[in-house]
């Protein structure tokens, strides 16, 4: 009765228009978006300017030991660098360098010091997406469809339709969670549960989105759904943890995300999906997301839209030991053009071609969800494309695996992985790695 109901509803939504930022409503609801960007590539294209790769004016270094203070300070001062804030819990430091130093000689210096762990650029790292041809379409072929079948999500929701103790944390641009200020809550998570988040880039308690992206990606992962609205979200019954570690363009950089990492596996998360990446490996990073694999948490990340650039590994995804890298595909479960290939790719999951309409139903095929562009209390739907869309369908069938009580990271990524659907030549590959991601498989792995 719920998909039957869904798809009525999905239906009678459908408008075949056309153009920028053109929306159908129903009543006071938007429920079509289209918005055109111009020739943006479904981003991030990896940084490669080195001006824009790292922040100017800070560093991360991390002291060997117990180093006092004072001779912190000390060696931090030979250099003309202060310690500006600390992550407590990792005990590494955002240290200001002078204005007329370039970081990387600075980093170079301090990582000489005997006291010094390791001293490192503070890098930026943006975002997986970025709609381009836009459209509205009304079927949400990535959950099920007669060709390929999706991820198989009818068979998988007989199973499992996820338990609110069970959290995801989104760390991203934000979400639109909540009424707060100037942010509204998106009308098609109103049913979707919440815990407490954090906002890093503003060092406040209200993670809300200005970008756009969390929100999209929280869809994908937790959408209200059976709602008689909008789409629908693979693991609806779980909770979501919205962690802001980029900013209003998208970008953030390694101190925030490391300490967003800690501050979800610290705060009960036992999912954490970055849909975002960039070329330049960072051992802040790193540690935090051991921490967090140790922890027990399942780490979920995109693999990168870098294929036609170089196809550079992109972190953190590359981190293999610790994350389940994502590359996408699109409806006949091909590589979708922009999908980053190599040693890390663990699986690969819809994450869409808005080039093509290979399911004929007049719309180019993409990942539809609710959120917005400019103005975060204007809501409609939208199609994006790029591996942070691939990346969250892995998130929620890892939470869906939680819930049934498969909690070692380990184990969730065996279950996935032991079941994707092989498209490629036969076993792991460096394009597909393991497969596309089969939700109902993948429940069906550790069940007796």
């Amino acid at each position: 009765m719920f998909r039957r109901s869904l798809l009525v509803v999905i239906v009678a939504l459908c408008s075949p228009v056309y153009g920028p930022r053109v929306a159908a409503r129903v009543g006071d609801e938007p429920i079509g978006g289209i918005e055109a960007v111009g020739d943006r590539q479904s981003g991030p294209r990896l940084i490669t300017d080195p001006l824009n790769r790292y922040c100017p004016e800070s560093i991360i270094v991390k002291f060997s030991g117990d180093v006092p203070e004072e001779d912190r300070d000390l060696v931090l001062g030979r250099y003309g660098c202060f310690v500006v804030q600390t992550c407590e819990r990792g005990m590494f430091h955002r240290v200001r360098i002078p204005p007329s130093e370039m970081p990387e000689r600075v980093v170079w210096l301090l990582d000489m010091e005997g006291v010094v762990e390791y001293a490192e650029l503070n890098h930026y790292a943006s975002l997986y997406f970025v709609p381009d041809d836009p459209f509205y379409a009304p079927y949400q072929w990535n959950l099920q469809n007669e060709v390929s079948g999706g991820i198989n999500m009818e068979a998988a929701w007989d199973i499992e339709m996820g338990d609110p103790n069970v959290i995801v944390a989104v760390l991203d641009t934000g979400v639109a969670y909540e009424d707060h200020g100037r942010f509204r809550q998106a009308p098609d998570l109103a049913q979707t549960l919440f815990v407490p988040g954090y906002d890093f880039v503003n060092d406040d308690a209200h993670p809300n989105d200005d970008h756009g992206h969390g929100t999209h990606v929280t869809g994908t992962i937790a959408q209200s759904t059976d709602n008689a609205r909008g789409v629908a979200g693979i693991a609806f019954g779980c909770s979501i943890m919205p962690v802001k570690v980029l900013d209003t363009r998208g970008v953030g950089n390694s101190f925030d995300i490391a300490r967003g990492v800690y501050h979800a596996a610290e705060n009960g998360a036992h999912v954490i999906n970055m849909s975002f990446g960039s070329s330049d490996r960072s051992r802040t990073i790193e540690q935090a997301l051991a921490f967090a694999y140790g922890r027990g948490v399942t780490i979920v990340c995109a693999a990168g839209n870098g294929f036609a650039d170089g196809n550079l590994p992109s972190y953190p995804a590359a981190h293999n030991d610790y994350c389940i890298a994502v590359g996408a595909v699109r409806y006949d479960d091909t590589r979708a053009y922009y999908s980053s290939t190599g040693p890390h790719l663990d699986v690969v999951a819809p994450g869409g071609d808005l080039r093509v309409d290979q399911n004929r139903d007049g719309y180019p095929d993409g990942i539809i969800q609710q959120t917005f562009t400019v103005d975060p209390s204007t809501f409609n739907y939208y199609f994006f494309q790029g591996t942070s869309s691939a990346a969250p369908h892995v998130s929620a069938v890892a939470a869906l695996l939680i819930s049934q009580g498969v909690t070692a990271p380990d184990m969730v990524r065996a279950a996935i992985e032991g079941t994707a659907r092989d498209v490629g030549p036969s076993g792991w590959d460096p394009e597909y790695g393991w497969g596309v991601v089969d939700a109902h498989a993948a429940l069906l792995y550790w069940m007796p």
